[in-house]
């Protein structure tokens, strides 16, 4: 396995004493520490590579053994097929980006990830949101260059020569991420104080989010340009937006449909009334057929998600009839709704499509 190159990680030469290597690593580690970058994952990696470089050369015995060890030419694993991005893998680590595509990568900023929380109609409809958090924006004071007002424009890194990387001493020895300059190339001659040479400062940032209908839930809307700054005149990242939808008390998407269960009163069901039904649109009235039983699907043509070509989708209501629970009335009150129910369902078999139903049940269970 190819190891780090401990030397470029702490941006010195195979032949720094003792007291360069310490300087560098002193330096290097305050920049990089953790406290100083809360929730910077590169910050943190960086920190944890130079503490491991510096454990190691600060020590003469291991030094020694790692000098030897980086001379020594890599074992190649040939009982693996060579695909094409091994090939391009195994040149990269002789000679380097050729087509400097590593470079343009560390140059360009990183991007912001976001998760934006929406109400089910607001997705389905579209909405805008104003979102606000701490993030890396180009610093105010050096507008993202990170050379302080008026002070001398950065130079080319005299470590890597501008690669932004150092290969070590072996064939296959592999290319490191230049410590000196951080793998960008450059050095900052006069750094800005407020961001230290970065070019970008945590604050308080706010987007201006606009949510398309029809959007799914768990879709990443990208907001090109408004991720954190890239150094050196690199492009910036990107904002990458995750739409994630609250679950409604009674609406259920399902593609462009819309399902929903509504309790109905055995009277309403019977008499065939008119009950509210919620929508991603507000609330509509909705008249029931007279006799309707439990279960049945009404449709509500229109009433569903919005598509990019073509009508919008149907909202699908279940009419669930729901019967009394006697259980938690009092006696007197339990006494009134038996009352009630019993003349009610004296009624109901009088009524024909009724009456010839229950007749043909007694006849069958008289047998």
């Amino acid at each position: 396995m190819a190891t780090q190159d401990f030397y470029a990680v702490l941006g010195v030469t195979p032949d720094a004493t003792d007291d360069e290597i310490k300087k560098a690593y002193r330096k290097l580690a305050l920049a990089t520490h953790p406290d100083r970058h809360p929730g910077d994952v590169e910050a943190e990696e960086r920190f944890r590579m130079i503490s491991e470089a510096y454990s190691v050369l600060s020590d003469p015995k291991k030094r020694a053994k790692y000098n030897m060890q980086r001379r020594m030419p890599e074992a190649l694993d040939l009982s693996q097929p060579i695909t094409v991005q091994g090939a391009r893998d195994l040149l990269g680590s002789v000679i380097g980006d050729v087509f400097g595509r590593q470079r343009k990568q560390r140059r360009r900023g990183r991007d912001i990830r976001y998760t934006l929380t929406v109400s089910l109609p607001e997705a389905a409809l579209g909405c805008e949101h104003t979102i606000e958090f701490e993030a890396n924006g180009a610093c105010s004071t050096c507008d993202g260059t990170g050379t302080k007002p008026g002070g001398k424009p950065p130079v080319t890194c005299p470590l890597c020569k501008g690669k932004g990387e150092v290969k070590g001493e072996g064939f296959l020895s592999r290319w490191t991420r230049c410590g000196r300059c951080a793998g960008t190339g450059m050095i900052q001659i006069d750094p800005c104080d407020k961001c230290r040479g970065r070019g970008s400062r945590r604050e308080r940032r706010a987007f201006h989010i606009k949510v398309p209908p029809g959007t799914e839930p768990g879709s990443e809307k990208v907001v090109e340009g408004q991720g954190e700054p890239g150094k050196f005149g690199g492009p910036p990242g990107h904002l990458k937006v995750t739409i994630n939808t609250r679950k409604h008390d009674w609406l259920e998407r399902r593609g462009h449909d819309i399902h929903c269960e509504i309790p109905v009163s055995v009277l309403d069901a019977t008499t065939g009334a008119s009950i509210t039904v919620p929508t991603l649109r507000g609330s509509v009235s909705v008249k029931l057929p007279a006799g309707i039983t439990s279960g049945t699907k009404l449709r509500l043509r229109g009433q569903g998600v919005p598509r990019t070509q073509g009508p919008p989708g149907d909202q699908f209501v279940v009419v669930n009839i729901e019967t009394p629970k006697l259980a938690k009335l009092s006696t007197t009150q339990r006494e009134r709704v038996q009352t009630v129910l019993g003349e009610f369902d004296t009624l109901t078999r009088e009524v024909p499509e009724i009456s010839p139903k229950v007749a043909k049940l007694r006849d069958f269970l008289a047998e």
